[in-house]
């Protein structure tokens, strides 16, 4: 398996989704409200429509698993992940904060990931062994290496109320330099950027967190689940930044629960 050849192949399906997603940004569109009660759009059904369609034409022994269309081949050594739109409520607002996110897994592992930011023209790749990339711009992550002083992104305030993390949430406010909600993908793509030092996202799923766990790890950083040590990307939570910052947040997570 080729995974730059991948890679190509995977962001020239991004160019026909991204084209799709803008055609109804910032448009009367109707939203539903899915079973977990987060929003969906026809674009977010469009969009993971023509990602799906490609992906299986090019790799047809590939498993997918997508957020709107659900597992095929899920099993696989080699399985393809999706959100056609990260960030729907942003995407409905007329916010440019959303992203596409596509990931290839090779036996449960991310091996490729990338966040594409439509209605901000950027698109952030990663390819395990070959470092993180936005353009022709090699990314890294910050290297501020203290609670105090950081700048940190979360994830929005309801997340953190609907998995009872407010004192963790109050805590980053108490302790950090800035701390700022920059929610969804986003906010990954800043701490693999260096923008910001650390994300803190107490709820998202394997489809989210897949590229983001390969794209900081090329970029030099780390990702990490809120305890234990099995950084899965399907343990619903995870601090991504540099290495230093996950470690501190980690910590704060566990003196919390003792206390």
């Amino acid at each position: 398996m080729d995974l730059l050849e991948a890679k190509d192949a995977a962001l020239s399906y991004l160019k026909t989704s991204n084209t799709e997603v803008l055609k109804w940004f910032r448009t009367e569109i109707s939203v539903e409200t899915k079973p977990d009660q987060s929003p969906v759009t026809i674009a977010d059904r469009k969009v993971e429509e023509i990602l799906r369609k490609k992906i299986a034409k090019a790799f047809p022994d590939h498993g997918i698993i997508g957020e709107e269309f659900g597992e095929d081949g899920a099993g696989s050594e080699w399985v393809w992940t999706i959100d056609p739109i990260d960030g729907t409520r942003s995407f409905i607002r007329g916010l440019p904060m959303f992203a596409s996110l596509i990931a290839l897994l090779h036996k449960g592992e991310p091996v490729l990931g990338i966040i594409s930011l439509p209605a901000l023209g950027e698109t952030a790749w990663a390819v395990q062994g070959h470092g993180a990339y936005c353009g022709d711009r090699k990314l890294n992550v910050s290297s501020h290496g203290r609670l105090k002083g950081a700048t940190i992104a979360t994830a929005d305030l309801y997340c953190f109320k609907e998995k009872k993390c407010m004192r963790l949430f109050n805590q980053l406010h108490r302790e950090a330099g800035i701390v700022r909600t920059y929610p969804d993908a986003f906010g990954h793509l800043m701490a693999v950027r260096g923008a910001v030092d650390v994300m803190v996202d107490p709820w998202a799923y394997t489809w989210d967190f897949a590229p983001c766990k390969i794209l900081v790890r090329e970029a030099g950083g780390e990702f990490a689940n809120f305890t234990g040590n099995r950084s899965g990307i399907n343990c619903g939570n995870a601090v991504v930044g540099n290495a230093k910052l996950v470690k501190a947040v980690r910590k704060m997570i566990r003196e919390e629960k003792k206390s």
